[in-house]
């Protein structure tokens, strides 16, 4: 009997490991976001916090873009006013950076997981891209 138990037993544990796949959600932006697919594919795309921010931001009749040099990075445009946001991976890890003056976040704002690093914009600029990364924040 006992060593009927201990040949079942690798069975039953191939049957747990596989009861956890295919399963019909994923975790794709902490939870927030429904996974996205890639175009023609059933893969799911990953989460970029970048996309929702600069939609907002456009929306608001300023332009942004990803910069192509860093994945976490948003460049204001015109590049020349030197404004740009970072996210970061929590509030805290911002607000980290923003006080202790790291290299990234010299002069930059901490608005939610995000460094807004303000350049020369206008206040009006100022205030369109503030009010999309106070929005976003409250979700983290």
């Amino acid at each position: 009997m006992r060593r009927q138990a201990l040949a079942l037993l690798p069975a039953l544990i191939l049957a747990a490991g596989l009861a956890g796949c295919g399963s019909d959600g994923t975790n794709v932006g902490q939870g927030f976001e429904e996974p996205q697919t890639g175009a023609g594919t059933r893969q799911a795309t990953a989460f970029d916090p970048r996309d929702q921010t600069i939609g907002c931001v456009e929306r608001k009749g300023v332009r942004a873009v990803k910069d192509e040099r860093y994945r976490e990075r948003v460049n204001i445009l015109p590049t020349t006013s030197g404004a740009y946001i970072i996210f970061t991976g929590t509030l805290q890890d911002a607000q980290s950076r923003a006080l202790n003056n790291t290299e990234d976040a010299a002069g930059a704002e901490a608005i939610g997981p995000a460094l807004f690093t303000v350049g020369d914009l206008g206040d009006e600029d100022l205030g369109k891209i503030e009010d999309c990364l106070d929005a976003r924040g409250v979700r983290y």
